[in-house]
């Protein structure tokens, strides 16, 4: 059996856990503290400070490892650690929530760099705020055509599932290059 790393990563409150919770096949591994910072816990009680993991059996031969970093700046070492010999990396990025766009783009920049992998980017619509469209992420994030931008529900198995056989096509167009 062949056991493949894919990163999930994103700023602070995108819903990378939630997003593995949802479509792991075994109890997910988190490693979440109290938020400490007063601007993050308006926003939510916990936050991932080293990685959150599932696993998503895909056949008797493939196994999908997935790590989740952790959103902060201040923890992006972790982020170099967990995305060593990863096979794609999908940077989750809340819709409605424009403030992370900044941030998601040095995220972006970051993986380009660290890693050759295939990225993809989902705009995780999970809440009611307004959501920006993938076509004006793209042009505000200046994404090249080379990184999809797709839409997804961190809480909607389906949804998840989809985003990960967009980041596999990838994978294995990149692969047969």
């Amino acid at each position: 059996m062949r056991h493949y790393k894919i990163v999930v990563t994103g700023p602070f409150a995108a819903g990378k856990t939630t997003f593995i919770k949802t479509i792991t096949e075994i109890s997910p591994i988190v490693t979440e503290a109290p938020t400490t910072r007063d601007e993050e816990a308006q926003v939510k009680d916990s936050t991932t400070v080293a990685m959150d993991f599932g696993r998503i059996t895909v056949d008797d031969d493939y196994v999908l490892h997935i790590f989740g970093t952790p959103g902060q700046f201040r923890f992006n070492y972790m982020w170099s650690i967990l995305s060593k010999d990863a096979l794609g990396v999908i940077l989750l990025i809340d819709s409605g929530d424009r403030s992370m766009i900044e941030e998601a783009k040095d995220m972006l920049n970051f993986f380009r760099v660290k890693t050759d992998a295939p990225i993809v980017v989902a705009l995780n619509h999970f809440n009611e705020k307004e959501h920006i469209s993938e076509d004006e992420l793209k042009s505000i994030m200046n994404i090249p055509d080379s990184i999809p931008v797709v839409g997804c529900d961190a809480t909607n198995k389906e949804s998840v599932k989809n985003v990960l056989l967009k980041l596999l096509e990838l994978i294995l167009e990149n692969d047969v290059s």
